[in-house]
């Protein structure tokens, strides 16, 4: 999607939305104190808002001696953005109202992730299950959370097929994509600086600054930082690389131990506990490095045996530490949220075109 060609107005529309949605409801005076800006830029921000119907006047604040403050509010129903992100083995597709919130979601199996026919038409099988195809043009877009390793060929197909269906798409990393899911679903504080360390078809680093990407590109794979000078041998010819040791047989794998453990199977509950100590250790080391406010332990591993996971990272934390530790448990999946989030954010700084 195209941008308006003014950088400043779309990101206050979008600042303005997200500050009323964190509130509930709230005055253009509170506005302009909490971002530190006019009333005048709050009020032109809040009519472009008004006119997109993302925002309405719900009633009046408590009189203080003069004329009453409006109160605003996000109108939930005003629009609805679709977030998809696809692993190895499914094809997840979820719906969230203007506040972020999910409205729907469908999750269906994949034989081949690699082949651009089967993912294609899994996505169509999904939009036909959430979305009435009378209603998929009123969707303000969709937005894919990109494993690093898609092949080009599954990525154009889904550009050709949204193209196709009229539908606005937008990409974001698998990482970025899981953090935004996150903090729109609540699992983080309204504003701060957070890190998700997110375990997908590569370990990625996302930062959030007050719920907002710190870099756009941010969420580079993790998976040969050296950590273990003397643990196993890499394809890339070093020893100790952070995905052999985190996940030495895979996501996919530890996911189906991360079950396993959860059921109890004390075999699995170790091998989960050795796969997670070397993951939170460089995850407490990033954030005493950036001075992170929380950190986000994201993926499906992760969210199969949260408790083993927290557990390893009290060890490396310590149970005083200033980052507060969150496993993340979004359903059906914190990627597809947060690409629907991607979605609604890219909608608003085109201008609500």
């Amino acid at each position: 999607m195209s941008g308006t060609g003014d950088g400043r107005r779309p990101t206050m529309d979008t600042a303005v939305l997200e500050f009323v949605r964190r509130r509930t409801e709230t005055t253009r005076v509170e506005i302009a104190r909490e971002l530190g800006v006019t009333a005048a830029t709050v009020t032109n921000s809040v009519k472009r808002l008004l006119a997109a119907g993302l925002l309405w006047e719900s009633g009046h604040a408590r009189s203080t001696g003069g004329k009453r403050a409006t109160l605003l509010r996000v109108d939930d129903s005003a629009r609805r953005a679709l977030g998809c992100t696809i692993d190895e083995d499914r094809l997840s597709l979820v719906a969230v109202d203007t506040t972020g919130a999910l409205q729907a979601r469908v999750v269906l199996p994949l034989q081949d992730a690699k082949d651009p026919v089967e993912v294609t038409d899994r996505l169509q099988e999904g939009l036909a299950t959430l979305v009435p195809g009378d209603e998929l043009g009123a969707m303000t877009g969709i937005g894919f959370a990109m494993p690093d390793r898609l092949p080009d060929a599954v990525a154009t197909a889904l550009e050709e097929l949204t193209v196709a269906l009229d539908v606005r798409s937008v990409r974001g990393r698998e990482s970025t994509c899981a953090a935004l899911g996150s903090f729109w679903s609540g699992e983080q504080s309204g504003s701060g600086f957070s890190g998700t360390l997110h375990l997908g078809s590569t370990m990625s680093l996302a930062l959030l600054l007050d719920g907002i990407p710190f870099r756009p590109d941010s969420g580079h794979p993790l998976d040969h930082l050296r950590i273990a000078p003397e643990g196993r041998l890499c394809s890339c010819g070093r020893r100790g690389c952070l995905h052999l040791e985190a996940a030495p047989s895979g996501i996919a794998d530890l996911t189906r131990t991360a079950l396993a453990a959860a059921q109890g199977d004390e075999a699995a509950q170790h091998a989960v506990m050795a796969a997670a100590l070397p993951l939170t250790r460089v995850a407490a080391n990033l954030a005493i490095a950036l001075g992170l406010d929380t950190m986000v332990l994201a993926g499906s591993p992760t969210q199969a045996a949260p408790g083993i996971y927290l557990d390893a990272a009290r060890q490396h934390f310590g149970d005083d530490a200033t980052t507060r530790v969150v496993v993340s448990q979004v359903q059906p999946h914190p990627c597809a949220v947060g690409a629907a989030v991607l979605a609604l954010q890219t909608f608003l700084s085109s201008g609500g075109r």
